[in-house]
């Protein structure tokens, strides 16, 4: 098992529909535990600083896939850092 350390907006989303993340939820991945190079559980913060983790079932990056597409920014650039409270 090995942690690797990821940076990317992703959509949480209980694949059953029932529960506290049965609507997709946007979060920011930021660490995913692998067994080889099988995804076994990805850490997520959330906008109000909530960090959980979820099986790879409930997990879909957000990808742009224009290429001409501005990239206006990331979620990231919202969150407060967990260390500071700043932004």
């Amino acid at each position: 098992m090995r942690i690797v350390p990821v940076a990317r907006d992703v959509v949480v989303k209980n694949p059953t529909g029932k529960g506290a993340h049965a609507y997709p939820t946007i979060g920011r991945e930021t660490h995913t535990l692998m067994f080889g190079k099988t995804p076994v559980k990805h850490k997520v913060v959330f906008a109000d600083g909530k960090i959980l983790n979820f099986p790879p079932a409930w997990i879909a990056p957000i990808v742009n896939t224009a290429p001409d597409a501005p990239q206006i920014g990331s979620l990231v650039e919202c969150l407060e850092c967990p260390d500071t409270k700043q932004h």
